[in-house]
């Protein structure tokens, strides 16, 4: 017959050693669940319906604001939503929440800014995307000086 005599000082090692794994687990799931976007996008942004999965859409939908744009001046960039925001991006913001947006919900949400050069001036105008749909965006001038505003109605 085969029998293992565990001594105090093993079992105390073996109870340790599946906390420790137990833990760790806990820490990771929570991690990986951080990271996980719940927040579905809103139908409209600024009473438009705010669809923009193809340029067309998203030039129509400037139009509608009022901002004469070109689609092929479209740059499109990859985001994330930071899980803890900064000055910078808690200033950004509040740029947003002027318009009913706040991207404190999409926080470690993938999104994608596209730009555009305002064929008015000299603006660009930003838009952030979230599964097809406008969450955010700004329009903003490149100089030192430059500022950055909130979309809003021109027309």
């Amino acid at each position: 017959m085969f029998s293992i005599d565990f001594t105090a000082t093993t079992k105390k090692s073996i109870i340790l050693t599946l906390f420790a794994l137990f833990f760790m687990s806990c820490v990771f799931l929570l991690m990986i669940g951080s990271t996980f976007h719940t927040m579905s996008p809103p139908d409209t942004y600024l009473g438009i319906d705010n669809i923009a999965e193809t340029p067309v859409q998203r030039v129509e939908f400037l139009s509608k604001l009022g901002y004469n744009v070109n689609s092929t001046t479209e740059e499109s960039e990859k985001i994330r939503i930071p899980m803890e925001f900064g000055d910078v991006y808690s200033n950004y913001n509040e740029l947003q929440k002027q318009n009913g947006t706040d991207l404190f919900d999409y926080r470690g949400a993938e999104c994608i800014r596209y730009t555009y050069l305002s064929e008015d001036d000299d603006k660009h105008i930003n838009l952030i995307v979230f599964e097809g749909r406008i969450i955010g965006g700004d329009e903003c001038t490149v100089a030192l000086d430059g500022e950055m505003n909130a979309l809003k109605r021109n027309s």
